[in-house]
């Protein structure tokens, strides 16, 4: 995910958040490297490791906030170096290099594998300024934070919110999304007519942020659960497991598209909502402009966006986790932390939204009046942000997502009980975190 790639040109990227086992190949391939500033002039050398757009990639790698990033580089009498590569390829690239003793770089892109790769990273996000702190959404912190220390500092707020045809609601007299769980249901039931459905997701695959697992994630928050105890232990075998998936499976006897449990990426499930043969879905941010682009997409004008209906502890999500690291053996960590609170600049947050889509992660500029008015959903996820969103990543986050998502697709498909599934998710879940020790 990217999931939330622009159609046609790109791997799903969300389905590919773990350790690829065929990924060694890829990893191989040579990076793409970008040399920002003058190297004769420059006191200190700084090398960054991220992915190449469109994913978001920063200032100097893409093309926002170039002139900013110049004066940065002269003032600070630094030299930035990028690496970058295709985003399928990052994580085993890093794995390799920290398992070899030979990760040149300063700071680091991190997508979900912060609790993976904490040996190797430096708390500096502990020490980030108040003013930049407070706004920033506290739960954006859940995901680079690993035995009590923040390791990272999400700099784009990508949350799950619902994306649904208007003109498809109206027909059966919702003027607006529905809210709850029981009006979810109900729409999703009157949607599907006329050769489409109510509802359409990514069930393929169980896997990584944006697998089947991530969906119940959702809803297990909505139902007022979570994944682990104050013992690191699973404790989702529970009521609200239970619900979240009796949702789901609600849903799919509702309307839900049947190709769901097939499609393996977002932009499968996105595909048919584009094309007017679904009504609703849970999506990324960055899936908007794609929704307005006729040449994409067969419903501009037609596609809304709202926060996710609430179940019975309210609305809730998870998040998409893109962040910035600092490695621990950086040979200019305070260097490293400037240019990451460089990347979270306000000027240059706003910029970020403007010019590539990707929303900030900085609450002031979520709320611009100019950023709002390019990117409407910015504020939905503006909202979406005040209720939880915690993607309960670990070392082991492909392992468990890979057996929660395996027992979730096997309800689905009418092979087991939603008690049954989450049973043996739990026992499974449980054995992953004793080995883990």
């Amino acid at each position: 995910m990217s999931n939330r790639f622009p159609f046609g040109f790109h791997p799903s990227r969300r389905g590919m958040l773990k350790g690829m086992a065929g990924a060694g190949a890829l990893a191989a391939l040579p990076p793409l490297t970008l040399l920002g500033g003058s190297a004769a002039a420059a006191e200190a050398s700084l090398s960054v490791f991220g992915p190449l757009p469109p994913d978001p990639a920063p200032p100097g790698a893409a093309k926002f906030a170039e002139a900013a990033f110049d004066a940065w580089k002269k003032a600070n009498g630094a030299e930035v170096t990028y690496d970058l590569l295709a985003w399928p390829q990052l994580h085993d690239r890093m794995a390799t290099a920290f398992a070899s003793g030979s990760a040149p770089w300063d700071v680091m892109y991190m997508c979900g594998w912060v609790p993976e790769f904490a040996g190797f990273l430096a708390p500096f996000a502990d020490n980030l300024p108040k003013s930049l702190v407070d706004d920033m959404p506290q739960s954006s912190f859940e995901t680079v934070t690993w035995d009590g220390k923040r390791y990272g500092a999400v700099f784009t707020l990508s949350l799950l919110t619902l994306f649904y045809n208007k003109e498809h609601l109206a027909e059966i007299g919702f003027s607006e999304a529905p809210k709850t769980w029981d009006e979810m249901k109900k729409a999703t039931k009157e949607l599907t007519r006329d050769g489409r459905f109510g509802f359409v997701a990514n069930y393929g695959d169980p896997a990584g942020i944006g697998g089947t697992a991530s969906y119940w994630m959702v809803f297990l928050q909505q139902a007022g659960g979570k994944m682990y105890g104050e013992d690191g232990m699973p404790v989702f075998n529970s009521d609200a497991g239970i619900e979240a998936l009796q949702m789901m499976m609600d849903l799919m006897a509702a309307g839900t598209d049947p190709g769901s449990i097939s499609y393996v990426g977002i932009n499968d499930a996105t595909n048919v909502l584009l094309a007017g043969r679904a009504s609703m879905m849970m999506n990324w941010p960055f899936m908007w402009n794609a929704g307005q682009d006729p040449k994409q997409s067969q419903v501009v004008g037609k596609l809304a966006s709202a926060i996710l209906p609430a179940g019975p502890a309210g609305s809730a999500s998870i998040d998409g986790t893109d962040a910035w690291t600092i490695g621990k053996d950086s040979k200019h960590p305070e260097l490293a932390k400037s240019l990451v609170e460089f990347y979270l600049d306000a000027d240059v947050q706003k910029r970020q939204a403007l010019d590539t889509g990707w929303l900030p992660i900085r609450l002031s500029v979520l709320a611009d009046k100019d950023v709002q008015e390019k990117l409407p959903n910015a504020a939905v996820v503006l909202e979406q942000a005040k209720h939880p969103y915690n993607s309960f990543v670990t070392p082991d986050f492909n392992q468990v997502t890979q057996a929660v998502g395996t027992e979730v697709q096997k309800a689905l498909q009418g092979q087991k009980t939603a008690k049954q599934a989450m049973a043996d998710a739990s026992d499974q879940v449980a054995a992953i975190v004793k080995r883990r020790g």
